[in-house]
């Protein structure tokens, strides 16, 4: 009798283990996306169309490092773990001219030059496949008119293709976040000019898109007007919010260059940045589905283009810390806690068992 109640005992505990595991494991789910049922980071963005979400993105995203003309302080993977999920670069032939790839570059390959597209189509590949829930978006500015057949070859070499998506045309209906998770389809593609539709991935821009200005230099006076295709709205629209200084063609040698301001950026991407969107929120009628910022990792207090992103989506905003370099881990603080929780779980039915062992003499 006394063994029966033992082993009852012992039965109701690893029963009990099995399930605070199977709880916790699916909570983990819920919060970092592994399985479960969240679109970028968010299970209230899973049902809504892609031209119903708002992406934060970062203007010149490949400019990055201590130049005078980097528009941002780190690279590419750490800007996908810090979570913005649209990239602005600029496609330049070589200056090698003997050369078909394409570089990125900053108004010029002597000012800044930040490699061969290729390697970092191939970053973006490794982490889509440590990422399955999440849609991006590339915006090419093609500044030297570069043929849509070297975009392909470059995006066949690095691996990107199956992850790219094509929509049919400017009056089908966007899909859902969910649906382009499932088909894998989840990278989307705008170029500025040059588009073909021998290579229909690479889709026109200003068919689909219209911006707000992009040339600001007062961080007091944004503005809500359609500059680009001017005066002619489509159904989704990026939001210019960086600040520009200029250095006069005296100086250059040539044409007059844009110097990114980080100084400004903690000032220019907190509630300066929020009042902008909502200012051009209530002009169009509509969210702005992407949200172009420089230094993307600064702000004030809880107050930066994520909080800002999260507030247009009607999602709540985690704070976390940004810009960090080490891209190694996908792990989140919740999925941390989850893990932290079991062990300690595990911990305490051990010593439960061992005190039963204890107590009836086993």
């Amino acid at each position: 009798m006394k063994k029966n109640i033992i082993s009852s005992t012992i039965i109701w505990i690893l029963f009990s283990f099995q399930l605070i595991v199977s709880q916790a494991g699916a909570a983990n789910d819920s919060t970092t996306g592994g399985t479960g049922n969240l679109c970028n980071g968010y299970a209230e963005l899973c049902t809504r169309s892609y031209q119903a979400v708002t992406f934060a993105t970062t203007h010149n995203a490949f400019a990055f490092g201590k130049q005078a003309a980097a528009n941002q302080d780190f690279d590419i993977p750490t800007q996908l773990k810090d979570g913005i999920r649209a990239f602005m670069f600029d496609a330049h032939n070589p200056n090698d001219t003997t050369s078909q790839s394409i570089e990125l570059c900053h108004q010029s390959c002597d000012l800044l030059d930040a490699g061969n597209l290729i390697t970092t189509l191939q970053q973006i590949v490794t982490w889509l496949k440590s990422n399955p829930n999440e849609v991006l978006t590339i915006f090419w500015e093609n500044f030297d008119k570069i043929s849509p057949l070297r975009f392909m070859t470059a995006y066949q070499t690095s691996g990107i293709m199956p992850y790219v998506y094509s929509q049919q045309d400017t009056k089908s209906a966007w899909p859902t976040l969910q649906s382009m998770i499932n088909s894998g389809k989840r990278v989307v593609n705008f170029i500025d000019v040059g588009a073909d539709p021998s290579v229909p991935w690479l889709m026109a821009e200003y068919n689909y898109v219209f911006e707000t200005p992009f040339d600001n230099s007062d961080a007091n006076n944004w503005q809500c007007t359609v500059d680009r295709p001017k005066d002619q709205p489509r159904s989704m629209y990026v939001l210019n919010h960086f600040v520009n200084g200029r250095l006069p063609a005296a100086l250059s040698n040539g044409p007059p260059i844009e110097l990114p301001q980080p100084g400004s950026a903690d000032t220019t991407n907190a509630q300066n940045l929020q009042q902008h969107a909502d200012a051009c929120r209530a002009k169009f009628g509509k969210i702005p589905n992407f949200v172009a910022v420089d230094f993307y990792e600064k702000g004030t207090g809880n107050q930066n283009v994520f909080s800002a992103v999260a507030n247009l989506n009607g999602v709540p905003y985690v704070p976390k810390q940004l810009g960090s370099t080490d891209t190694g881990s996908n792990e989140d603080n919740s999925s941390s806690s989850v893990r932290t929780s079991i062990r300690f779980s595990q911990t305490m039915i051990v010593l439960g068992v061992v005190a039963i062992f204890a107590v009836v003499g086993l």
